[in-house]
């Protein structure tokens, strides 16, 4: 008697708790085994059942019912006992650790029924006797809705065929009928979240990256992140969330989500040549230029000749050009005559294919005469002549602002005068090339 009595005020000592009967948490039921330690009782022993069902009421009070069985000797006489007992029962309020393990102490207060018999044990028997309880106990909390259970008490009774005692339960408890489903201390009916453990100022939600956001609302749940951009982190700082910046970890120019390294004027995230100058309809990639002079095949006139990017990547002077024009720059007629001969039209033909091929290129056409006739005709005829080569190579394609006719006459000849047959290849037209 002694010993229980001291381990009822070992469990009056702890005034805190941190798990509790709550209007959220309405229910707790216990089972478990209990030993009767009765006035001149010669032995005890911890038997089953020892049941319990409770209930909250308000401010920490919970009321219910308690039962239990077991066998007692008494004066020599083995006794079946049993007793039920209606009780209001107050949990501390507050935390508790005992041991590392959260726990719940409380007291009870009660009244009922005990029976002490050997043969009728009914509850209208002469054995029967009613009188008054109290106890205290803990719950130690091994999950959310479990619970280690030990608990005393002591039941006064003096009627006739009773015996005081004090009883000792240990046993298992379970919280049902929970109002907080997720255990985030947020009841169901408050809860927005109810399935998921959170936070009292998201109304029960989660924020499981700690940014302040709650998950349902945050783009990112797992990183944290501003309310600006989403709940999303802006690694680069470029105002581009991370997960709608191609390049979350470096900015580019001019608000632009990624830089351009080799400023072609394509971001690096779709230049597909991100180190070389390149062309936008190329992907950020040099153009292909086969005659490496800068200027790509699809923007050179002459592809397969380097040239200048004011002539349409033509060079200046055509070497094929220039050599033709070594060989075939005189155009030569015949005595008094402006008609272009079979020989001569070879020559002009050959000539426009070259123009053609360089669309830069302009040409004079300047006419000669040789010395015969009258000063003036021989201008004349020199025009004439200087007019039939422009008009062929109109006739071949040739446009005729890219020629320029001249005409100088008798004046200026190139070849001597004697003998005849040199002197006839005054009678020309000379191409030359305008600079």
């Amino acid at each position: 008697m002694k010993n229980h009595l001291t381990a009822l005020g070992l469990i009056l000592c702890f005034s805190s708790s941190i798990y509790s009967q709550t209007e959220e948490n309405p229910w707790l039921f216990g089972v478990g085994f209990n030993s009767i330690n009765a006035e001149s009782s010669e032995s005890t022993n911890y038997k089953l059942p020892s049941l319990s069902l409770s209930r909250y009421i308000f401010e920490n009070f919970s009321v219910g019912i308690n039962y239990s069985e077991n066998d007692v000797r008494i004066s020599n006489q083995d006794l079946y006992y049993y007793s039920i007992d209606g009780i209001i029962k107050y949990t501390f309020p507050g935390e508790s650790k005992i041991l590392g393990v959260d726990a719940d102490p409380y007291l009870f207060a009660g009244y009922g029924l005990s029976n002490y018999g050997e043969g009728d044990v009914s509850f209208g028997s002469l054995n029967t006797s009613y009188g008054p309880s109290f106890g205290a106990g803990i719950n130690f909390q091994l999950s959310k809705n479990i619970a280690l259970n030990t608990g005393l008490s002591y039941k006064s009774l003096d009627e006739k065929n009773a015996y005081s005692n004090l009883q000792h339960v240990v046993g298992i408890k379970f919280n049902f009928g929970k109002g907080d489903s997720d255990g985030d201390g947020v009841p169901d009916k408050k809860d927005y979240c109810p399935d998921l453990p959170g936070l009292i100022e998201f109304n029960g939600c989660p924020d499981s990256d700690g940014d302040g956001i709650k998950d349902e609302d945050d783009q990112c749940p797992n990183l944290p992140g501003s309310i600006s951009m989403g709940g999303c982190p802006d690694s680069d700082g470029d105002g581009v969330s991370d997960p709608n910046d191609p390049c979350p970890n470096s900015s580019g120019l001019n608000g632009q989500p990624c830089p351009d390294t080799d400023g072609d004027g394509v971001t690096d995230d779709l230049d597909n040549c991100p180190n070389e100058f390149g062309s936008e309809s190329n992907g950020g990639c040099k153009l292909p230029d086969l005659d490496n002079d800068g200027i790509p095949n699809i923007n050179d006139n002459c592809p397969n000749e380097a040239g200048d990017n004011d002539f349409g990547g033509c060079p200046k002077l055509p070497i094929s050009l220039s050599n033709f024009l070594n060989n075939n720059s005189e155009i030569f007629f015949g005595f008094d005559s402006f008609f272009i001969n079979e020989d001569q039209k070879i020559k002009l033909l050959n000539l426009s294919e070259l123009l053609k091929e360089y669309q830069h290129i302009k040409i004079y056409i300047d006419g000669y005469t040789s010395f015969e006739g009258e000063f003036d005709y021989n201008m004349i005829l020199s025009k004439s002549r200087s007019k039939s080569v422009k008009e062929s190579l109109i006739s071949k394609g040739i446009n005729y602002d890219r020629l320029e006719t001249r005409a100088y006459g008798e004046a200026s000849p190139k070849y001597p005068n004697s003998p005849i047959s040199v002197r006839k290849k005054n009678r020309r037209v000379k191409i030359s090339i305008i600079n």
